[in-house]
């Protein structure tokens, strides 16, 4: 039995989508905080094991009857290691046979300030002796109106890049390329995948491919970290939202996201969707 934990989040349930759709016998259990949060999955035929990342006896009960388990990254950064840890733990003792892990894109560079969580993480799968899978994932795609802001409504684009480069990828991928690992784990043993997208992009090409798309003309200025989190602060924005937003900004500026690979084309056996066809896209809906 499969077990995903983060079940009735975007990524673990459209991961969940695409094993059922290419594998509808397959048995899937669905890691959930509660039965509420996990009445869709069990609408399409998931069994719920309930539990949190920080409680580990709940984790550990989940863990029963458990050969491959997909362990998504907490979106929970305080103690993240230690939930992590804690699934961990309870899957080595529950005789996990294979664990799959959502990462970042060159977790062990550490670039980005996401990065020591996952690369920690890493270093425990490893250490426990069970065979793993590591998807280290660029940033999803489907965020990039998120970074914009109002930019399609001011024609005016400031994020800190300093001329870096960034890889995104569609999330919607990165769960079917998942769907595909965790169907066939046997073939993935010990492996490390850079899930990317094809092309990275500056953030000055980005604005010309807003612009072409929009029939608009966006400016793009790169600022400092610093201006960034002075511009947030002075709209008045909840700290919480401020810390993540420099947190992405620092990511871009460290050149973190600066990475290109074919593994996500090699694990969807297509090339995957890039950001000249996400943009015309969104922004004509």
């Amino acid at each position: 039995m499969i077990l995903i934990t983060g079940a009735n989040g975007n990524l673990g349930s459209q991961t969940i989508d695409f094993l059922l759709e290419n594998n509808p016998d397959a048995e899937i259990a669905g890691l959930v905080r509660s039965e509420e949060k996990g009445s869709k999955l069990k609408e399409k035929g998931v069994e719920l094991r309930i539990g949190d990342y920080a409680d580990y006896p709940s984790i550990e009960e989940a863990m029963q009857g458990i050969d491959t388990l997909l362990l998504i990254s907490s979106s929970t950064l305080e103690g993240r290691t230690d939930q992590h840890k804690n699934v961990i733990d309870a899957a080595v003792k529950g005789g996990v046979d294979q664990i799959f892990y959502t990462s970042i894109v060159e977790a062990d560079k550490e670039l980005s300030p996401l990065s020591p969580d996952h690369a920690a993480t890493e270093k425990l799968i490893k250490n426990s002796g069970t065979p793993y899978t590591i998807y280290r994932n660029a940033f999803y795609m489907e965020f990039l109106p998120l970074f914009l802001g109002d930019a399609l409504e001011t024609d005016q684009w400031a994020f800190p890049s300093d001329d870096k480069a960034i890889n995104l990828a569609l999330r919607s991928e990165m769960a079917e390329a998942l769907a595909n690992g965790l169907a066939d784990p046997e073939k993935h043993k010990n492996n490390i995948y850079e899930i990317t997208s094809g092309q990275d992009y500056t953030l000055a090409e980005i604005a010309e491919m807003l612009s072409e798309a929009s029939g608009k003309q966006i400016s793009y200025t790169d600022i400092s970290v610093s201006e960034f989190e002075h511009a947030l602060t002075e709209a008045g924005l909840q700290d919480e939202q401020i810390a993540m937003s420099v947190m992405t900004a620092t990511t871009f500026v460290n050149g973190a996201l600066d990475f290109t690979y074919d593994d996500l084309e090699t694990l969807l056996g297509r090339k995957p969707t890039g950001l000249d066809a996400f943009i015309p896209e969104f922004v004509n809906n």
